[in-house]
């Protein structure tokens, strides 16, 4: 199992690993930081780093039969599900479209996949220890749910195991198989979804995923909606 780069600070886990690339660094590199000066999320939104949760960065060179680098949020979400369903009840997770873990139908983890100079970096943020209380949508830990999880060191190796097994998968059986498992522990499929698009908002049934990983959203007119980036929400009935 590849090490893990292990930090005091440092400004982003995500570009601590893009200026390792471009030093030549290989595939698989891994860091983690117990503090973070400039955490982000998905465009980039600020990423609270609160001492004690897992902050964690990965470092993907494309290898022979693996399918786009967009696939790769499927793939790290498997993996984190699998590392947290090694601490608490799997039926207590879910998969939120596109890059959350879902406890208890609330969000405690998050996804950031950037592509630069030919060269892919996953960053992953779970709430171990603690959750920001001033998020758009709201956020939990393990912690406040009742669960007890490992230390930040031990939930990175559990996290840098379950991604390589997820990974190998995905890259010997294509994206079908990621797909159906990824679908399996999806968050309110068959309910009511909402879909932010730039100025745009479409809401319907959340019907699953196009084969390539769009999610597919059916209008209250009939109509199937492929949305292929955007903000995601549940809707209650």
């Amino acid at each position: 199992m590849p090490s893990v780069v292990h930090l005091d600070e440092v400004g982003s886990t995500n570009d601590w690993v893009a200026d390792a690339a471009r030093e030549g660094a290989g595939d698989g590199l891994w860091v983690r930081a117990d503090r973070q000066r400039s955490g982000r999320g998905r465009r980039g939104r600020p990423w609270t780093s609160q001492t004690g949760n897992l902050l964690i960065s990965t470092l993907v060179r494309s290898q022979p039969s693996e399918g786009p680098p967009a696939q790769l949020s499927f793939v790290m979400a498997l993996a984190l599900h699998d590392a947290a369903s090694t601490w608490t009840e799997p039926r207590r997770l879910a998969l939120k479209w596109p890059n959350d873990l879902m406890l208890d139908d609330t969000k405690c983890a998050g996804i950031l996949v950037e592509g630069r100079d030919g060269i892919v970096i996953i960053g992953c943020g779970v709430n171990l220890a603690s959750h920001p209380a001033d998020t758009e949508r709201p956020a939990t830990s393990f912690p406040a749910a009742g669960i007890a999880p490992p230390e930040a060191g031990e939930a990175a190796e559990r996290l840098v195991d379950a991604f390589a097994r997820r990974r190998a998968e995905w890259r010997s059986e294509g994206f079908a198989a990621t797909r159906t498992a990824w679908l399996s522990r999806a968050y309110n499929m068959g309910g009511r979804m909402e879909a932010r698009l730039g100025t745009a908002t479409y809401s319907g049934i959340f019907e699953g995923l196009a084969p390539e990983g769009a999610l597919l959203l059916r209008e209250d007119d009939g109509t199937l909606r492929s949305v292929h980036a955007g903000e995601v929400f549940g809707l209650s009935v």
